[in-house]
Parts: structure tokens; C-alpha cells; sequence
């Protein structure tokens, strides 16, 4: 399973020199970052590098589509594909498609996939003791040997603290995030797993280290490992 069910992929995004709707997501076309996951002992689980392919808009909105490529710990390429990013008046909307499990996503990849979301959002302004706007998405296949569907339910995301973070990539003074994420996987017969996500997001290059858990134990984490 991904190092962090929502973390590896909520993006990590590149400044511009302009100012943009939102202050901790700012991009422009050609910007291009990686980020490195980590199993609970430290050893390198995958890595996943994003470039911005597409970019329209200014101060008060902008769309960008994003070409996200996974791999895995022998650095050999899973998958890659475009992920939809948006925001208005302030607010960032980031795509829940990043979130699914990459091995799901890897093993069903040469049947029909169909994925419903309701975004996570980002404001511009955040503030320690604020709440946030949950996220959802669902996955499901048909034409395969046995029909999946799969859910990812992002809930109790609140601002608890300001720390300051260093990744290969920088340091970083960072708003710290936690969340609690629910995974349901049907394939004939159902799982679910429930895990505990912080999060450390800082102005202009969003999301720089993630940390994911269960049960109070660390599961895995990702950071920030290259920004262009």
C-alpha cells in the first residue's frame, strides 16, 4: 500500500513570480518537483515526480494539469497520468484521484476504471485551530475477474501548530496538518483500514513532509526531495 494513503500525493508545487490565487499552491507551466517515500524504518519505498503540462489563469484563478508519473523501490515506473488542479477566489482544490493506491491502481490498469471525487480544499489564509474541508474518492472497475471498488474518506483535517521542517529539498516554516483517512476496498469481500495522516504545508511549495499511521504506530512517510 502507498506509504500514505493521502499524503504522496497531495502536491508539492513550485513559486512563480507572480502572485497567484493561492499562496501555498503557486505554478506555472514546465514547474516540476519529486517527492520520495519512506517506510517506518527509512527506507526508500517509491518516489513520485509531477510537471505542470498546462497552466491558464492569474491572481484570482488559474486551472494547471499536472503529469504525475510513480515508482517503485527499484525505481522502476508503475504508473503515470494527469491529475486536474483549480483555484477560485483563494480557495485550492486538489484532486482526490492522487490518493488512490498505486498498487490498486497497478494491478486493475488493463481494465475499465471509472472515479468519482469531491476535492480536498486549501485556503488562502490558514490559521492555527482551523478546520477543513473533508475529501472523498471512489474507484471502481468492471471487466475484470472479480469487480473492485475502492473508497478513500479524508475526515477531522484541523491546523494544530506552525513548525519548522527540513526536507533534501530546503527548510521550511510550515503549517502543520492532521487528518484522519478511511479506506474501504471491496473485492468479494470487504476491507477497511483507518489511518491517522500529518501533514506539514508551507507558502509556495505546498506540501514538504507527510507522515502516516495506524493504530499510533508510523506506517511510513514521504518529503520533499526535489523542486525546479
Amino acid at each position: 500500500m502507498r506509504t500514505s494513503i493521502i499524503s504522496i500525493f497531495i502536491l508539492t508545487l513550485c513559486s512563480t513570480a507572480f502572485s497567484q490565487c493561492n499562496q501555498y499552491y503557486q505554478l506555472s507551466e514546465g514547474s516540476e518537483w519529486e517527492m520520495e517515500s519512506y517506510n517506518a524504518k527509512g527506507k526508500v519505498t517509491g518516489r513520485q515526480t509531477q510537471k505542470v503540462t498546462n497552466f491558464s489563469g492569474g491572481a484570482n484563478s488559474f486551472a494547471a494539469t499536472v503529469q504525475s508519473t510513480i515508482y517503485d523501490k527499484k525505481d522502476k515506473e508503475v504508473m503515470q497520468g494527469d491529475l486536474e488542479f483549480k483555484c477560485e477566489n483563494g480557495t485550492m482544490m486538489v484532486d482526490m484521484r492522487n490518493f488512490i493506491n498505486e498498487e490498486q491502481m497497478k494491478a486493475f490498469q488493463n481494465y475499465e476504471m471509472k472515479i468519482e471525487a469531491d476535492n480536498l480544499e486549501i485556503p488562502n489564509d490558514l490559521a492555527v485551530g482551523q478546520s477543513l474541508k473533508d475529501g472523498s474518492v471512489t474507484l471502481t472497475t468492471s471487466n475484470s475477474p472479480i469487480p473492485m471498488t475502492m473508497t478513500v474518506n479524508i475526515t477531522d483535517r484541523k491546523v494544530v501548530a506552525k513548525e519548522t521542517i527540513t526536507t533534501p529539498a530546503g527548510t521550511y516554516e510550515c503549517f502543520k496538518i492532521t487528518s484522519n483517512s478511511t479506506v474501504n476496498t471491496k473485492m468479494g469481500i470487504g476491507m477497511t483500514f483507518n489511518f491517522t495522516t500529518i501533514e506539514w504545508l508551507a507558502p509556495k511549495v505546498a506540501v514538504v513532509k507527510s507522515e502516516s499511521y495506524r493504530n499510533g504506530k508510523l506506517q511510513g512517510y514521504t518529503l520533499l526531495t526535489k523542486r525546479n
